[in-house]
């Protein structure tokens, strides 16, 4: 089973809103979604992606190799040809873009990573492809989303909420 993201659906419903389309078009226009997300994500199934980057260690910027494997679904830190640090998909909690071409991927239960793209072009392709890794994670464990902290997930609010998009990677729900 596949699902729409929240920007999509949104874009939909405001469709139907400003009767652009009727309940049946966009029904029709959700599946047509649907199918050429699925055909894009079969796509990355199978790929592997590698860049040139930067990660900031011991007081200086180390030159290293991200790979992101669709293969094998990990994401590898390789410095000089070794392997230095694994990151399964089922890890990466978001990529946060920073100034320039700087940005960090966020893990659970482990420290953030900074890194800085050779190019601009090569870090918009490095957030697209971890921006897919997060949204597979999402279609696959929604019910985990409140493991090692089920105190807060206890507490439930009522009322509405906007969808903030702060970039095309990371969205945030506000009241």
């Amino acid at each position: 089973f596949f699902q729409l993201s929240q920007e999509k659906i949104l874009k939909i419903m405001n469709m139907v809103k400003n009767k652009e389309v009727s309940i049946e078009g966009a029904l029709h226009l959700a599946q047509k979604e649907v199918y050429a997300e699925k055909d894009s994500q079969d796509l990355l199934t199978g790929s592997q992606f590698n860049f040139s980057i930067y990660k900031y260690k011991r007081y200086r910027w180390q030159k290293r190799i991200l790979q992101i494997d669709f293969n094998t679904k990990t994401i590898f830190n390789i410095e000089k040809g070794i392997i230095k640090k694994q990151f399964p998909f089922s890890q990466v909690k978001a990529c946060e873009d920073t100034e320039r071409r700087r940005f960090s991927i966020v893990f659970h239960g482990r420290q953030d990573y900074e890194l800085e793209a050779v190019s601009l072009d090569d870090k918009r392709k490095i957030t697209y492809l971890l921006s897919r890794v997060i949204q597979s994670n999402s279609f696959k464990r929604p019910a985990e989303s409140c493991s090692g902290r089920p105190a807060e997930c206890d507490v439930i609010h009522e009322g509405l909420l906007d969808l903030q998009q702060n970039t095309f990677t990371s969205t945030e729900w506000v009241k």
